[in-house]
């Protein structure tokens, strides 16, 4: 496959079956700069893969960071997130613990533990973030749609985060 001329199957070709739940998911190829970017201030996120594209088994976030920035201290109950540090270094809290992270290390962020990031080096970080399942990605495009209207007041943001079972620690 060719980067600039991507091939992309039929769907019939490549359908993926589970024959327990006739689960049926389509091949979905997303180029390097393919992903609808959301408007949320402190990093730049892109949508790359949607739950509604994967009947909402997952979905998967890339997360630009900027040095100093990141993602604040947060606990959800609804979902794990398994992570992929592509470039960049990020001072990583996990619970309790707090590690460096460097490229190609990949994290489990089970459901209900406290986590969040902060780039800590000289050069923008990037994340791949997966959401299982995949619904939590709506909170990420309705919270960018509230940006896109103005400053969101903090209660618009306390109800999108009750919404979605988040807590900002």
């Amino acid at each position: 496959m060719s980067v600039n001329n991507p091939v992309i199957p039929s769907e019939e070709a490549y359908i993926i079956e589970d024959d327990i739940n006739g689960f049926k998911q389509n091949p979905l190829v997303i180029l390097p700069d393919g992903g609808d970017h959301l408007n949320i201030p402190g990093s730049e996120f892109v949508h790359k893969i949607k739950s509604s594209d994967t009947n909402n088994v997952f979905s998967v976030i890339e997360i630009i960071t900027q040095p100093g920035k990141g993602v604040d201290l947060h606990v959800h109950e609804n979902e794990d997130e398994l992570v992929y540090l592509l470039k960049g270094e990020i001072e990583v809290t996990l619970g309790d613990q707090t590690m460096l992270a460097v490229p190609g290390v990949t994290a489990l962020l089970p459901r209900g533990i406290a986590h969040g990031f902060t780039n800590v080096g000289d050069t923008p970080s990037i994340l791949i973030d997966t959401i299982l399942p995949g619904s939590f990605d709506n909170y990420f495009a309705e919270l960018s749609e509230l940006y896109k209207a103005g400053e969101p007041t903090e209660h618009e943001i306390d109800a999108l985060s009750e919404k979605y079972n988040i807590r900002y620690l």
